[in-house]
């Protein structure tokens, strides 16, 4: 490699501004769409038509972002949206076909991600399908587990290593 090659050479890393934006951009598309495909469960849809909004939503969205720039940027689903039920753990991404439809009280799983110039956001959330107070025990497994996360997140701190911490959230997860 030439000294004109390195030079052109960019470090890619978080110090970089547009790294950031482009983070941020895939960010905020990812969160978008989860609020719509979560909006959308009710008892009784289809769940390949959630999974086929989730992708066609971040498609249109990341299609409107950096288009008029003179290097060709690829943007588009980096993680097909995924709507796991019950005891499917994760990563179900149905068929066209698929008959599968919500039920209520069902535990949902959804995931997906959007990349901008490679730079990847995926996003996960889990839900009750469920009207009022939730009140089974694994009910209660779901929001405990949720709030250990955000205790873990409110700990964490630049420079420091946390493998005690995620010891810790596994066993409050799993202890019963």
């Amino acid at each position: 490699m030439s000294d004109d090659e390195r030079v052109d050479e960019k470090e890619l890393d978080l110090s970089s501004p547009e790294v950031v934006t482009k983070y941020k951009s895939a960010a905020e598309i990812v969160n978008k769409a989860l609020q719509l495909v979560l909006s959308e469960c009710k008892p009784n849809a289809k769940i390949v038509d959630h999974c086929e909004k989730g992708d066609l939503f971040i498609t249109q969205k990341t299609g409107n972002v950096y288009k008029n720039v003179k290097k060709k940027i690829e943007r588009r689903v980096a993680f097909p949206t995924c709507l796991s039920v019950n005891n499917t753990v994760c990563h179900f991404s149905p068929l066209a076909s698929d008959k599968t439809v919500l039920k209520e009280g069902g535990i949902l799983k959804i995931d997906m991600g959007c990349h901008i110039d490679g730079f990847i956001a995926v996003v996960g959330h889990t839900q009750v399908l469920q009207q009022g107070p939730l009140t089974r025990r694994a009910d209660d497994v779901i929001a405990a587990s949720n709030t250990v996360v955000e205790v873990a997140l409110r700990l964490v701190r630049p420079g420091k290593r946390y493998f005690f911490l995620l010891c810790f959230t596994l066993y409050l997860m799993f202890s019963s």
